[in-house]
């Protein structure tokens, strides 16, 4: 009679290919194939988060082991010599040069299509849409009570109406630039680039970028939490939190972003598209730097630190500047609630700026430098 150990291993069917267990496995053949899964799956964190690298060696050291305990069952089964993996690896070579040469070619042949004005309807296109969305959601909320409960009928009444009123304006203005740019997808930039292809670029430099940030909060915080151990003095203290409690919610925010694919991606600047949407959740959200609108409101903020440093190096003397304004204001009768909320939609807009008491008892945005 057969011992157990004198059997032949049990072989296993997963998609149409045979496995079976090495002598001395751990592993049941449902862990295994869950641990195929898991490595890819960790493969791509690790690329993602590469900090995390410390917190997940252990599960990369268990998917390994699992891995290493199973082998093919085919009786004719071979693996793969290292000519044929070479052979492979120079095919998907070639592959990828060929589609990079039709795209150079594309390209090339596509900037005689490049339109400028095109190109600015786009972006406008885009940032009214953005702003459709955000409006329609406000209104929702208005209309709802989810935003301000407390609010008067009246005074909500008036804030439906007003909402409305831009949303029948923004949707004009959409369908007549919809009817100048035609798909925004198909509107190539000077370099005859589509937007599908600025996006494959973008999420590689979002990447790169967002690692660097990440790893720069990181040290920063871990700084400022040792200064304030050790300072005993309340003024730096409270200038100390301050600092640390706006990088810790940058840190957070960066940490939150999930693995992307290009199509996530703006096609215009290096930012995530959901972090694009204006008044979002999202700490670090923000409008597209091409955007028309936008750019007009940071030509007005760049005017003001100008003209400051005109006046500073004398250079305004025998033409005044203008008297600084102030970004955005609100009234200084609102309820506490609606102040917040105001203010955490217009930071999304100028994340930099310093939130000061004006007159008539108003709240005013500056420049941080202001």
């Amino acid at each position: 009679m057969a011992t157990v150990t004198d059997r032949a291993p049990q072989v296993f069917e997963h998609k149409g290919i045979l496995w079976r267990a090495k002598p001395g496995a751990s592993s049941s053949f449902d862990e295994y194939i869950y641990e195929r899964g898991h490595w890819l799956e960790l493969f791509w964190e690790l690329d993602w988060n590469p900090w995390r690298k410390d917190e997940l060696a252990p599960l990369e050291a268990r998917c390994e082991q699992v891995l290493d305990e199973w082998e093919r069952a085919e009786p004719d089964f071979r693996p793969l010599t290292a000519r044929q993996v070479g052979a492979r690896r120079s095919a998907i070579t070639r592959k990828v040069r060929t589609a990079r040469v039709a795209d150079e070619a594309r390209w090339e042949r596509d900037k005689e299509q490049y339109d400028p004005e095109r190109e600015m309807a786009r972006f406008a296109l885009l940032e009214r849409q953005a702003m459709h969305g955000h409006t329609t959601r406000e209104l929702a909320e208005y209309q709802s009570d989810e935003r301000y409960p407390g609010m008067a009928p009246e005074r909500r009444a008036k804030e439906v109406a007003d909402l409305r009123a831009n949303l029948g304006g923004g949707a004009e203005a959409i369908a007549k630039l919809t009817e100048r740019v035609g798909d925004p997808e198909d509107v190539v930039d000077e370099d005859g680039k589509l937007p599908r292809d600025r996006r494959t670029w973008n999420v590689i430099w979002y990447r790169i970028e967002r690692k660097r940030r990440v790893e720069e909060l990181m040290e920063s915080t871990e700084k400022l939490r040792d200064e304030l151990k050790a300072t005993k003095d309340r003024k730096e203290n409270g200038t100390l939190q301050g600092r640390l409690g706006s990088e810790e919610r940058s840190l957070s925010a960066l940490l939150a972003v999930p693995r992307l694919e290009a199509e996530a991606m703006c096609a215009d600047c290096y930012t995530p598209q959901y972090q694009h949407v204006s008044g979002g959740d999202v700490y670090e959200s923000r409008p597209c730097p091409r955007w028309p609108l936008h750019a007009a409101r940071m030509e007005r903020v760049w005017e003001i630190l100008r003209s400051a440093s005109e006046r500073i190096d004398g250079g305004s003397k025998t033409v005044p500047a203008p008297p600084p304004q102030p970004l955005a204001s609100l009234p200084g009768t609102l309820p506490i609630a609606e102040v917040i909320e105001r203010l955490s939609e217009l930071q999304a807009q100028y994340p930099d700026a310093v939130v000061k008491r004006g007159r008539a008892n108003r709240w005013e945005l500056w420049p941080a430098t202001s």
